[in-house]
């Protein structure tokens, strides 16, 4: 009898890490090829998403599933110069700015939507940006360095750049082992929320919507948060991928928070790397989730399973 306790406790022990107990409010919608790495996520107006894969420096478009039809990406561009691919935001309706390596490049779907032309706005010394927002009714956009533990300020069009943050919330450390600081990034009315994922901190500043510089003190939102990317709702809920932990953390304004999706064990949202809503009525309560795979940081080992898109029913 103690035998079969002991194999029933091991196999609730076991069924999370291999996939098992997958929620019905999670679906996946599509699984990218071994080894890939999909690092940030945004929702068109139409619907579909779009997907920066930092293995391969492409950027995908692809169509949310149903439950009889299966997702299938589109190539809308590979940047044959880039090493890896980072954040991605819309500038105004269904224009994009895209970080490339050290390069952010803005592209229309607008009016290409099936072979769009990218246009190189600027190459910025930095040490490695990541994510990214748009302000100034899409005239600009700030960038985190996680690397250099700062934010960069961009004018759209004129390509010019500063520093625009540099505070000790956002500093660089390497207890992940990667030096790395300041990570999501993403501007809700006139607060920039971001993401620390060694000091696992989620914070707000308020700033100038047209210059990003701040207006107010520093603020640290939680603790024990650790994430890369995020979306935010109109409550200014924040919904944290947490890609060490493999799990959708929910944060509250007061700094509460709680797991809504995933678990450290399981591999339905391992290495989860970056979160955005539905647009559509249909899907307004739906959290798309990109992940790296189960696999460690970006790498390109063909023997992991590769990065995947997944459809979280977060509820109203």
């Amino acid at each position: 009898m103690a035998t079969v306790v002991r194999f029933l406790v091991f196999l609730v022990q076991a069924l999370p890490s291999l996939g098992l107990l997958q929620s019905p409010n999670i679906r996946e919608l599509y699984r990218f090829p071994n080894g890939t790495w999909l690092e940030n996520i945004a929702v068109r107006p139409n619907g579909n998403l779009l997907i920066t894969d930092a293995t391969t420096s492409s950027l995908w478009g692809i169509p949310p599933s149903t439950d009889s039809i299966r997702s299938s990406p589109r190539l809308v561009h590979h940047f044959d110069e880039a090493k890896d691919m980072g954040g991605i935001a819309e500038l105004t309706p269904d224009t994009y700015a895209v970080i490339a390596s050290n390069s952010v490049w803005k592209i229309d779907l607008s009016k290409d939507r099936h072979s769009p032309s990218p246009v190189r706005i600027a190459d910025i010394p930095a040490g490695f940006l990541n994510g990214m927002a748009a302000l100034d009714g899409g005239n600009a956009v700030v960038i985190s360095d996680s690397r250099l533990g700062l934010a960069w300020y961009l004018n759209v069009q004129s390509g010019n750049y500063s520093i625009s943050h540099q505070h000790e919330t956002m500093q660089a450390n390497s207890d992940l082992g990667m030096l790395i600081g300041v990570n999501g990034l993403k501007i809700m009315d006139d607060y920039m929320y971001y993401s620390n994922s060694p000091k696992q901190i989620f914070c707000r500043v308020r700033i100038d919507t047209r210059t990003s510089r701040a207006m107010g003190p520093y603020e640290i939102i939680s603790y024990n948060t650790l994430a890369d990317d995020f979306a935010i709702d109109p409550r200014r809920i924040g919904y944290l991928a947490s890609w060490t932990n493999n799990e959708i953390i929910k944060v509250y304004p007061d700094g509460l928070h709680e797991v809504v999706a995933g678990a450290e064990y399981s591999r339905v949202l391992m290495s989860a790397t970056a979160a955005a809503f539905g647009r559509t009525q249909s899907d307004r309560h739906v959290l798309y989730v990109t992940t790296g795979g189960e696999t460690g940081p970006p790498v390109h080992d063909t023997a992991s399973l590769g990065g995947k898109v997944m459809a979280v029913f977060i509820g109203s």
